[in-house]
């Protein structure tokens, strides 16, 4: 079997977390082979006959989608593998600036760059929007996670290359959260510098936004059991996935008013950033932009101009 992984707007951090399998990649490379991996292997285009392809981090230029495209003819299964090809991930808050911003940024106003301010001109052009890689073209199959955990791999890699089903958890990170639920009165948002939590109970009901409700799992609530508050980095949960009338956003409020008995709308005055403590995965996801009551695209408008 002929592996290969592409690499578009990201850190890599999804491949590193192949490579964080250690020997276990010996035995996997007993029956299958890595033809293709910026990250890995100096090889320069993936080549024909790919069995499965990997595609990590979103579209953001127009390489990216030429690359994406490239991969997509040229292998068979191909798989979204992490949450910025699954839903855009961090490189989708670049939405919510401008073009212009970004480069007078990355160009002009820093120390390091040259006194001209000029952009270079071998620069790949910016498509018009970040997209998730099924906004694009067709995926066989998607893989969350920030970067995937290493025990998750371990589960999945071996039973496809094998061909074999594999039964694995549709719930979300509070279904692996070991902390309790109990009664809450006099209930405020605290952001995530005030105080230290007790270590015992839920985190949410403490006041600290923790999007655990409203998150994929698969990850054994890693950042809750370290006393942090679960982000989101694993994409949304089945249940809002699925259905057209949920969203991260109004799920995060009628979750919090059932533990509370607060009226959503003084919740809802009590948030603040909405695009970076609802949506900082999946705000490049038109799936999850699309839906009625998502305010992602108002963000978007509100932050660009």
């Amino acid at each position: 079997m002929k592996i290969a992984i592409e690499e578009l707007a990201g850190c890599s951090g999804c491949t590193i977390a192949v490579l964080d399998l250690h020997e276990m990649i010996l035995d996997l490379l007993n029956d299958a082979e890595i033809v293709y991996s910026p990250v890995i292997m100096d090889v320069k285009e993936p080549p024909e006959g790919i069995d499965v392809g990997f595609v990590t981090g979103c579209v953001r230029n127009e390489e990216n989608q030429e690359r994406l495209e490239k991969i997509r003819k040229r292998s068979k299964i191909l798989i979204a593998l992490g949450t910025c090809a699954c839903y855009g991930g961090i490189s989708g808050l670049s939405m919510l600036s401008s073009n212009e911003e970004i480069f007078n940024t990355v160009y002009r106003n820093v120390d390091t760059v040259k006194d001209d301010g000029i952009i270079p001109t071998d620069v790949p052009p910016f498509t018009y929007r970040a997209f998730a890689v099924g906004d694009l073209v067709k995926m066989d199959y998607y893989i969350t996670g920030c970067p995937p955990k290493e025990q998750f791999l371990k589960q999945i890699l071996p039973a496809l290359i094998k061909g074999d089903q594999k039964e694995l958890s549709r719930k979300s990170v509070c279904s692996e959260c070991d902390r309790k639920m109990g009664s809450v009165e006099n209930w405020h948002l605290k952001r995530r510098y005030e105080g230290e939590p007790d270590r015992e109970h839920c985190l949410l009901g403490q006041g600290y936004l923790c999007l655990g409700p409203v998150t994929f799992g698969r990850c054994g609530a890693a950042c809750p059991k370290k006393n942090i508050p679960c982000h989101g980095c694993n994409g949304p949960s089945l249940d809002i996935l699925r259905e057209p009338c949920r969203d991260i956003y109004n799920m995060m409020v009628r979750r919090i008013a059932d533990l509370t008995d607060r009226p959503q709308k003084e919740i809802e005055k009590e948030l603040y950033d909405v695009a970076h403590t609802m949506y900082p995965f999946t705000i490049g996801s038109l799936i999850m932009e699309d839906k009625e009551n998502s305010k992602i695209r108002d963000l978007v408008k509100e932050r660009s101009g």
